[in-house]
């Protein structure tokens, strides 16, 4: 029994885990999904490598098409964290975070990042 209800704690923790979001830490600041971009560049500086893209915003007609109804402005900002810490890469859409991933090599050496 002991030995079952061990398995469930490791279980549990590991799905626990699995479902948490990535973060970012500035200045002592917890920096998450959903956070605007303004904040982040003053609580986080400048970062290494921005790269920034406009996209055409779609949305659909009752007849199961798509028509154009403005644009989106997608941006790619990249962190140098230092020695021993990967790279963070934030993605943002209209000026809000919507992702960050962390590369496993310094970006300097990577071409493009997706």
């Amino acid at each position: 029994m002991k030995h079952l209800l061990l398995l469930a704690c490791f279980a549990l923790a590991y799905a626990s885990a699995a479902n948490a979001e990535p973060s970012l830490r500035c200045n002592g600041r917890l920096m998450k999904v959903g956070v605007p971009a303004g904040y982040i560049l003053s609580q986080c500086g400048a970062p290494a490598n921005q790269t920034l893209q406009e996209t055409p915003a779609r949305a659909a007609t009752v007849y199961g098409g798509s028509r154009i109804v403005g644009l989106t402005l997608s941006e790619q900002w990249i962190y140098e964290r230092g020695w021993g810490r990967f790279p963070a890469v934030l993605y943002f859409l209209d000026g809000t975070l919507r992702r960050i991933d962390f590369l496993p090599q310094r970006s300097d050496k990577v071409s493009r990042v997706y």
